[in-house]
């Protein structure tokens, strides 16, 4: 933790200024980016938990082209359907397809609007054409666990309770040997303790197409519209208590350097979030709630070190200036330490951790910079302009210079 002990002593509270101009420079320029006052025709993407409508994730086998699948979907009365592409694996082709709910869409609607997007894709796979049997790749659970119930092939004795409890944890298996594998290629893949009979009529009655359903959600609006004002309502019981805790722990300078460190940190991690083009989740929320208790922390550690600095001897003829760059230097090794030990998690899960944890892993990774940069150059420079211009006997008992 004394790494830095040997390095020459920083004067942060020189640049106090320019770096206040820079930050929030980059917080206008990503506001004027995104453009949030236009609505729906803004930059800023929100996710079907928001706004409503249906997250499909598809693996094809072969090459099938985006814009193949995008001009299918508009063919089929769905322009306005979002196709992106993302990694596979060789000989593969993966696509997100989003589709926002339409004013008025029901539950019904919804589940007739995935059918057809589902008979959509199938079209497009030639894998296995002039075959006339059941694809196993995009059979739901609960089809092929009625067909079995019907057709019995285990001979299980007993009523439809009976069947179910045994049929449904043979299917399971099959279904989580597809979801493991994303795509059946093979009927090798099955279990290898699936009963000889059932894996035989799977063979019979069931062909391995190219298309495979890894992910499926759908949202009605008047869920979408609750999710959000419950998003909110968490951000700000999590942003009004810590504003609270601050104001009663410290002083007001102290108070309102947290605060405005805290809404630097939140609007620059929401603005590169939006620049870059990610999208909002309430997963991504769950995130920006870390960031927001990261960031006081880190904060927390340098005003704890200043206010303990102001009560000593040799800091009461210094200028709060010199306080405060002393307090930093202090606790420069613990804050760098700290703050690389999360951001290399944070980055590692942005890099390797694939689709379902970029979007989450981002704001981590600009929250703890720039968390750790407010620390420095944003709350405690705030510290010192309202030490300067506010002065109160009770404050930190320092000569203002």
């Amino acid at each position: 933790m004394r790494i830095f002990d040997n390095l020459p002593h920083i004067d942060f509270m020189k640049y106090k200024a320019r770096a206040l101009s820079i930050s929030w420079g980059i917080i206008l320029i990503c506001l004027v980016a995104a453009q949030p006052w236009k609505g729906s025709e803004s930059h800023v993407k929100l996710g079907m938990q928001f706004t409503g409508g249906i997250d499909m994730q598809v693996r094809f086998k072969g090459d099938v082209q985006q814009d193949t699948v995008r001009a299918a979907l508009g063919k089929g009365g769905l322009a306005d359907a979002a196709v992106v592409s993302y990694g596979a694996p060789t000989g593969f082709r993966d696509y997100s397809i989003k589709v926002k709910a339409r004013k008025g869409q029901d539950e019904k609607d919804s589940t007739a609007q995935i059918n057809k997007i589902r008979n959509i894709l199938r079209a497009l796979d030639h894998t296995t054409s002039g075959d006339p049997r059941l694809d196993l790749n995009t059979e739901s659970a609960l089809a092929l666990t009625d067909q079995w119930m019907k057709s019995n092939p285990l001979n299980i004795q007993g009523d439809e309770t009976a069947l179910r409890i045994a049929y449904e944890p043979l299917v399971k298996k099959i279904v989580d040997a597809r979801d493991k594998s994303a795509l059946l290629t093979s009927y090798s893949q099955l279990p290898s303790d699936l009963p000889k009979v059932l894996a035989d009529l799977v063979q019979k009655n069931y062909r391995l197409g190219g298309l495979a359903f890894q992910k499926q959600e759908s949202f009605s609006p008047s869920i979408s519209g609750e999710w959000t004002r419950k998003t909110l309502t968490a951000v700000a019981w999590a942003l009004g208590a810590i504003m609270i805790y601050v104001m009663l722990r410290f002083t007001w300078s102290f108070a309102v350097g947290g605060i405005v460190s805290l809404i630097h940190d939140i609007l620059m991690a929401v603005g590169l979030f939006t620049l870059f083009g990610f999208e909002y989740s309430v997963p991504v929320v769950a995130s920006f709630l870390i960031l927001i208790g990261y960031s006081m922390a880190d904060t927390i550690v340098v005003f704890d070190r200043i206010r303990e600095n102001s009560h000593k001897p040799e800091y009461r003829r210094t200028t709060i200036s010199q306080l405060v760059n002393d307090s930093i230097n202090q606790t420069l090794s613990r804050t760098i330490l700290t703050s690389l030990s999360v951001l290399f998690v944070a980055i590692c899960l942005f890099v390797w951790g694939g689709p379902a944890l970029r979007d989450l892993s981002f704001p981590l990774v600009i929250g703890v910079i720039t968390g750790t940069y407010s620390s420095i150059y944003i709350a405690s420079p705030v510290v010192v302009y309202w030490e300067k211009w506010f002065p109160r006997q009770d404050s930190l008992k320092q000569k203002h210079a």
